[in-house]
């Protein structure tokens, strides 16, 4: 399956300066970008590698880290204004992910209603369904919360042939790996993604980083 799936990475500060022509040179097709966190947080590099990416022509996304316990409308307001800022188009970028990964105390509860509050501000903002970000664990721990009609970015570290999938999603949209991989233009390790391929025609080479949505 792998051959027939795009192959992304995604970033943020941490990576710090990434060359993109050589990260597209190595065959990444796609990249995610650290836009935001909590309520006022926005990654300084975020600006430069969506610009870098898009000029190497990888297709390119972003993601907010998510904070239940901060409000979840200026945490809408952070995202959208940073998408903003960089003209993000729905017909050409792919979907912004909330990152889901940090309880913060809160019971699953309220942090499956502030994030259902979350990603309803931002689909009315930007006209299109937020991808959710979660691993296995992190996800079932909350309960099956719901949200299965939003694309899933599942992250599990795994030799398997595919991830592990929570419920309520029956497939994903795009896996995140590995943490610790390596591409040319990238200091250090880097997340890599896999996207999954077509679902009428599994075994075709994948064309567009857009099919799966």
């Amino acid at each position: 399956m792998a051959q027939d799936c795009l192959e992304g990475i995604d970033v943020s500060h941490y990576q710090g300066t990434v060359d993109w022509t050589s990260v597209a040179g190595a065959n990444i097709r796609f990249a995610i970008l650290k836009a935001s966190e909590g309520t006022s947080f926005q990654d300084p590099t975020f600006h430069t590698n969506w610009a870098g990416a898009k000029a190497a022509g990888l297709a390119c996304g972003a993601y907010h880290y998510f904070l239940p316990t901060e409000s979840f409308m200026q945490q809408a307001d952070n995202l959208v204004g940073a998408l903003q800022a960089v003209q993000f188009d729905p017909a050409t970028d792919l979907p912004p992910a909330i990152d889901c990964e940090e309880m913060q105390g809160c019971s699953p509860a309220t942090y499956a209603y502030a994030l259902s509050a979350l990603v309803e501000l931002v689909q009315m903002f930007i006209g299109v369904k937020p991808m959710i970000y979660a691993s296995p664990a992190f996800w079932n721990a909350l309960g099956n919360p719901g949200f299965g009609d939003h694309p899933l970015w599942i992250a599990e570290y795994t030799s398997a042939a595919a991830p592990s999938v929570p419920k309520p999603w029956s497939d994903y949209a795009i896996w995140q790996y590995t943490n610790s991989g390596s591409v040319p233009g990238v200091n250090g390790p880097v997340d890599r993604n896999r996207m999954a391929p077509p679902k009428a025609a599994a075994a075709a080479p994948v064309a567009s980083p857009l099919h799966w949505f």
